[in-house]
């Protein structure tokens, strides 16, 4: 497989997944719309005013019996049924992003499989695992892929051994058209990636989990670090009881315009793992040729 192939897939995996973010937010916005108008119809009907929207009844059979217990029960409001088609967006958008991360970590693999299989120079010995010097020769890409697999602490440790081989690579990690961190940035997703997976998209202490990222990205001093990193960090949580949440969704920019305007924050994480991505595949094209 050549350099190109990687990044064409790779980018037509990240289309599917931003297309599934683009339906997922058309169909809460019809779901909106729709309370919305319901919402404007009761207001003019007095004696429906604080009636429940919806009543559900939750249910499950007993292992022993085969009876019906019925173990909780939900009235929603309108204002409710709002509040959860926002945050079952918001849970999709979580999922999309952790998936959207899984494929990035793939790229990675299949660009250091790429590199160790065109240059056979790329890769230190001990990646090759217990192979004689001469089988090398012999190897396949997807052998690559495999062993690329099963390298200890990655990505990290393939990023590390990109920054050793790509000189301009910490370069335009920093020194960006972005204007940000890409380090921090691809830090910042991982982390966010994993307690959307293990910890339902909470984590214990946003003030913690800001602290660990800015620490894993090399940006904390005993702790401390700057304003610039807090703020990239903390935009991606919510607000009051929800600032330990994950929140991906639209943000409203500059309310005092009289259009609104708004910027997603699952396309701006989704946008740094493509720009980081590309930087990987123009670096993999300039540094390594066949051996």
């Amino acid at each position: 497989m050549n350099i190109e192939d990687i990044w064409a897939n790779y980018s037509e995996r990240i289309a599917e997944i931003e297309l599934f973010q683009r339906a997922t937010k058309n169909a809460a916005n019809e779901e909106l719309k729709v309370l919305l108008d319901y919402g404007g119809k009761m207001e003019n009907l007095p004696e429906y005013k604080g009636m429940s929207l919806s009543m559900h009844n939750m249910t499950f059979r007993d292992a022993q019996s085969g009876g019906i217990h019925f173990y909780h029960h939900k009235s929603l409001s309108i204002e409710d049924s709002q509040r959860d088609v926002l945050l079952r967006k918001n849970r999709h958008y979580q999922w999309l992003l952790a998936e959207a991360y899984e494929e990035f970590e793939a790229y990675i693999h299949k660009i250091y499989a790429y590199c160790g299989f065109t240059d056979k120079n790329f890769w230190p010995l001990n990646d090759y695992g217990n192979i004689k010097l001469f089988e090398r020769d012999s190897l396949t890409f997807n052998w690559y892929v495999e062993q690329s697999d099963k390298k200890k602490g990655t990505p990290r440790s393939i990023l590390a051994n990109f920054r050793q081989s790509f000189p301009l690579l910490q370069r335009y990690e920093v020194d960006n058209k972005l204007g940000i961190n890409l380090v921090l940035a691809i830090t910042l997703i991982e982390k966010l990636r994993h307690i959307v997976v293990h910890n339902g998209g909470k984590t214990k202490s946003k003030r913690s989990f800001t602290e660990l990222v800015a620490k894993e990205a090399g940006l904390s001093n005993n702790g401390n670090f700057s304003p610039e990193s807090r703020e990239l960090i903390e935009q991606f949580f919510g607000v009051d009881k929800y600032e330990n949440f994950v929140a991906l969704l639209e943000m409203q920019v500059r309310p005092e315009w009289p259009i609104e305007s708004y910027v997603c924050r699952f396309g701006i994480l989704v946008n740094y793992l493509m720009s980081y991505g590309f930087l990987l595949f123009e670096m993999a094209k300039i540094y390594v040729k066949p051996a």
